[in-house]
């Protein structure tokens, strides 16, 4: 064998394992190092017309990430309400809504967490949707 191709050789396993290093690098910090980041919130349905009292509507909220950009069911995580309880309530931990004994236009629901779900830091991140609601026989 050549003198030459044997430097060669050791030049192209030199290569190999340093571009393996690099992958095995980039495989251990997927997200240039970053935290995974929330950044919206889109809730499910995208508003909501009730008619009657005892309506159950489960909402649900997905959450938009970047670091990695992706998204998720963020449901069970959020906190929830509603800005007229009387008239559409939320449980603030499963996003199911009922709908009361009252009438309503445009109610807010609102979904709450933070850009930081890790440790429960950073910015607060909201989602909202409208919801009405209406009685047979109508409200006065």
């Amino acid at each position: 064998m050549h003198p030459g191709a044997v430097g060669m050789k050791r030049s192209y396993i030199g290569l190999a394992l340093g571009a393996l290093v690099m992958v095995a690098a980039l495989l251990a910090f997927p997200s240039c190092g970053f935290d995974r980041k929330l950044v919206s919130i889109t809730i499910n349905p995208p508003g909501a017309n009730i008619t009657g009292s005892g309506i159950v509507i489960p909402f649900q909220a997905i959450g938009n990430y970047i670091h990695p950009p992706d998204q998720h069911d963020i449901t069970d995580s959020v906190v929830w309400t509603s800005a007229a309880p009387q008239v559409i309530s939320i449980v603030s931990n499963t996003g199911v809504a009922t709908s009361g004994i009252d009438c309503g236009t445009n109610i807010t629901i609102t979904a709450t967490a933070y850009s930081n779900p890790q440790n429960h830091t950073g910015s607060v991140v909201v989602g909202t949707t409208p919801v009405s609601v209406t009685q047979v026989p109508a409200c006065p």
